[in-house]
């Protein structure tokens, strides 16, 4: 119930990211628009949240592993590495508690003293288990990258691609990158451009928002783009159109963001 999308531009010199404001709870039984899901993991990273608004132990786990020189793909084995402690956690307390297990080395320690059908059952819903979240990873040390973190505590990387679309949009997202015939080499001005389009196609699904947030990161650090500009967007793309012209007229105004 959501919509993350980053892509790479300049080269692989930046990364723009972009993020609806739509939240759910762990069950689904809510979802609704809310604050900016983005984290500041380093002052050359961060992270867009799709999914439930209730892990952000996750990411305060990650950050204090992160140091400021820390490489990207390292960011993202260790976002990865914690998604499975995180999930393992939640799996022992929510699982194996129930049945009067403390940890998965009691279950393995005991489980040949389970009836066969009970272990397998057990191993089923372990195997289920979900966190209900997703991460996309955007950030700069020689050149851009993008990676994406979920379940079961897994990371893949998009710095061929160019791009990457997280969220219940998704159908509607990505051919837009396909129509554009998409190239991580693009100036900044076409990246946001089918970007900007991308978000406002994937709206057509359920539980995608409307408000839509966006930043920029290259080697000096991550900037926001102001809520100026894309309102100017907004409306162009209400209007049908051409946003390219727009972009090509006037700068994106943006201002810096720093990591507390």
């Amino acid at each position: 119930m959501t919509q993350l999308i980053g892509v790479l531009c300049e080269n692989k010199k930046k990364v723009i990211m972009l993020s609806d404001r739509m939240v759910s709870t762990a069950n689904g039984s809510l979802t609704f628009e809310h604050e900016s899901k983005s984290s500041l993991i380093s002052p050359y990273a961060m992270i867009l949240t799709a999914g439930t608004i209730h892990e952000n132990e996750l990411i305060d786990d990650t950050k204090e592993e992160v140091k400021e020189t820390t490489p990207i793909k390292k960011i993202a084995e260790i976002l990865a590495k914690n998604y499975r402690n995180i999930r393992k956690k939640r799996i022992e307390q929510e699982i194996l508690e129930e049945i009067g297990l403390s940890s998965f080395q009691e279950f393995h320690e005991k489980h040949k003293l389970l009836h066969s059908v009970f272990v397998a059952e057990l191993n089923e819903k372990i195997k289920d288990y979900s966190l209900h979240v997703h991460f996309l990873l955007g950030g700069v040390d020689k050149q851009s990258h993008l990676y994406r973190i979920g379940g079961p505590g897994m990371f893949v990387g998009f710095d061929t691609l160019g791009f990457c679309c997280i969220g219940s949009g998704d159908r509607h997202s990505e051919p837009v990158f396909a129509f554009y015939k998409f190239s991580p080499n693009l100036p900044e001005e076409n990246a946001l451009r089918i970007a900007f389009e991308a978000k406002k196609k994937a709206e057509m699904a359920g539980g995608v928002g409307r408000e839509t947030d966006a930043w920029i990161i290259d080697k000096d650090g991550i900037c926001k783009i102001d809520n100026e500009t894309i309102k100017s967007l907004e409306e162009l793309h209400e209007k049908q159109e051409d946003i390219s012209k727009f972009l090509k007229s006037v700068q994106i105004k943006r201002r810096k963001v720093r990591i507390s």
